[in-house]
Formats: C-alpha cells, structure tokens, sequence
C-alpha cells in the first residue's frame, strides 16, 4: 500500500543535509494542522499517515459525494503495523526523513536521498539554462546565464557587472535564501555569504529581469521516464506561498499565449521531459514542478523556463490534480493555505466563508462554494481550503 506524508520541513530538512532535523515549532504546527492535505489527492485506497487524531467522519458527507476513496491513520498506530510492501510516499525525501522510515518502519523501500539532494539543489537551473535548446529557441541572446559563485570576489564582480541582482543559497525553503541587491556590496550582503560559502559551499547569483506573471509547469516521475501534468498559477506575497488559480490547462495555456506562442510552451515541455528523464527519473518518483515566469524585454516577453525546480510535491500539483478531479468543468476558483494568528481567528473566517460561499457539489464536482480541505478542530491556526467561483 502507498502511505502519503505531509512533510513542509522537507526543504529545510535538505538544507541542513542530516540525518536528525528538529523543525522549528511553527513548522511543526504547520505539518500538524494540514497533515490530511494529502487526502484529496492521494489515489484509490492510498492512506494519509496524520500526525493527529482525526474522527473517522471528518469531511464524511464532502467525501461521499466527491468520491474520495483514501483514508487515513495516526502515523503512530501506523507504524507498529507495518509491512516490507509498505511505500512510502511524502511531500519529499530527505536524509531525516528516510532515517525515520528505515529505522522506525518495516518497509523495504529504498531511497537514494543523498542523490536527490543533490538534484534538488538551485546548481540545476544552470543545467537546464545552458541546453541549446534553450539558449537558441526559448531565451534571447541577451539572456544572462546565472552563475555559481564560490567566493566574496566573485559575487562583487556579479553585482557589479549586472547591477540589479538576487543571490540565492543552493538548499532554503521556498521563498527564504533570496539576498535581493542593487550595485552595492555591503557588510551585511559580506556576512551572508561566508556563512552560506561555510554552510553550503557556493551561492547562485542571476540578474533580476522584469518579470510580468509568475507560472510553474508540474511533471511526474514514474517508471523511468518524465511526463508533463499540467500549468499552475500561484500568488506569493513577501515571498510566501497565497494559493493557486483553480483552472482548466487550456485556460492556463490561453493566459500564457498572450505573451508567448504556444509552440514555445510546448517546445519548453519537450526538452524539460527530455531532460528530466535522463536526469531525475532514474532516482526519483513523484510530483515536482518548475517555477518559471513570463518576463517583459524591451519589445516583447520570453518565458524564463526555469526560475527553480522543486524536487518534491508542490502546492501547485495539489490545485491541478483538486480542479481535475473535484471542479466541475469550465469553473474557475482559487485554492489556499492561509495561517491565522489565532485559533479563533481561523474559525471566524471559517464561519463567514461557509456563509458567503455556500458549498453546492453535483455529480461528483464542485459547482461553487468554500470547502476547507484540513482538520482544524485541535486549536489548529493553518487551513488549506478552496473556493470555486
């Protein structure tokens, strides 16, 4: 049977590289309050391994009438119970977490976390930048290469020669590793990175382009080859995760065409498949996605394709597979992760969202409404939810 986790710590868990993580508390929390995400999108008879006690008539009527067929078990009681055929599916691997299933579980599964930490590391942008295929077709001669930056004098010379720029550190969570610099080399950009050069080894430097609409394009790995699933559209503010446009491929792609070919998207799908199935497939199965944007050059717009690959379970392969399953045909919606600062706060935004979207599925589909997708009755503050317009 497949078991699937809802691990966010993952990246910070990649980043120190260890086989013993302790997360900081929030994130704890956070894991906590949404461990049954993986709910709506597991497969037929997969289970969630929650790290709450949850009643067996959670979402019971919601679930009927979508037909969701996973379940779900305390982590705990689980793994008193388990069997070699076990599999373990999370919302990525890491050393801690693959210590923690090979010592604690009786599955067999092995996991080659050492290789994909090091294909989860930002170093692959630069692989994928560089194929001619990219360089001749997608970007313009103009582009800048990123670069690796293994000591002070050369991030200088890259702020210096390219002004506006972002450095990055190899492993962060999304959203957090990001030095943000304009011509100026300060003390304080000095000190960030000799500890990352200390912690990390080098640093990714890219000149900041204007960028005008943010998209990721997701895959999935299985059986030794590289598939495309589908577009997502996210929002961030202040660099943090909002939610996803809940929306039909063909709407998403109709958006992109605006600025862009559709034979440039397609050619991107075609030589990130290639590549992804040399590289990736041969040691890992699963989602993952690559964070890409449309950006504004003097006359026209290009498509960066490939700001960041996330070598894991991403938010935006949860809205694609909720629309595809769950939203009736030819609605849009919005798919969200929000943190209150209170309990209390999470209810009455619960409470007036039920009132000013009231939930109507037929047919097994959403027609409209607000459905939250997490457990919140512990003194939860996180909720993932959904509304279909």
């Amino acid at each position: 049977m497949t078991f699937h986790f809802f691990n966010p710590e993952n990246d910070l868990a990649l980043a120190l590289g260890d086989k013993h993580y302790n997360p900081p508390k929030n994130i704890v929390r956070f894991s906590e309050d949404l461990s049954l995400l993986p709910v709506w999108y597991a497969e037929v008879n997969d289970c969630v391994l929650s790290r709450t006690h949850v009643p067996a008539d959670w979402m019971q009527k919601e679930r009927n009438e979508l037909s969701v067929k996973s379940t779900w078990r305390h982590i705990d009681e689980y793994l008193k119970e388990s069997i070699s055929s076990d599999v373990l599916s999370p919302w990525g691997w890491n050393y801690s977490l693959y210590n923690m299933w090979k010592n604690k579980s009786s599955s067999s599964q092995i996991i080659d976390c050492e290789k994909i930490r090091e294909l989860s590391a930002r170093s692959i942008v630069c692989d994928i930048l560089t194929l001619p295929s990219i360089k001749g077709e997608i970007v313009p001669a103009s582009f800048v290469q990123p670069k690796i930056l293994t000591n002070w004098n050369q991030v200088c010379s890259f702020v210096h020669e390219y002004k506006v720029v972002v450095l990055k550190a190899p492993w962060s969570s999304s959203g957090k590793g990001l030095y943000w610099v304009e011509d100026e080399c300060s003390e304080a950009l000095e000190r960030w990175t000799r500890n990352l050069f200390a912690k990390q080894g080098y640093i990714m430097g890219e000149k900041v382009y204007e960028k005008e609409k943010d998209f990721a394009m997701e895959f999935k790995s299985e059986n030794g080859d590289v598939s495309f699933l589908g577009y997502s559209f996210f929002q961030t503010e202040d660099g943090k995760y909002k939610g996803n446009i809940l929306a039909s491929d063909d709407w998403m792609k109709g958006q992109l065409s605006q600025y862009v070919h559709p034979s440039v998207l397609q050619n991107v799908i075609t030589i990130l498949c290639e590549f992804f199935t040399s590289r990736i497939a041969p040691y890992y199965r699963g989602y993952f996605g690559v964070d890409m944007m449309v950006v504004k050059s003097e006359n026209d717009y290009f498509i960066h394709p490939c700001v960041e690959v996330n070598l894991r379970m991403n938010m935006g392969v949860v809205s694609h597979i909720l629309n595809d399953r769950y939203v009736q045909k030819d609605h849009r919606g919005y798919f969200f992760v929000t943190t209150f600062p209170t309990h209390e706060a999470l209810l009455e935004f619960h409470a007036s969202s039920q009132h000013d979207y009231p939930l109507e599925i037929a047919n097994s589909r959403i027609i409209k409404g607000y459905m939250p997708l997490t457990y919140f009755q512990n003194d939860a503050t996180s909720l993932a939810g959904m509304i279909v317009e």
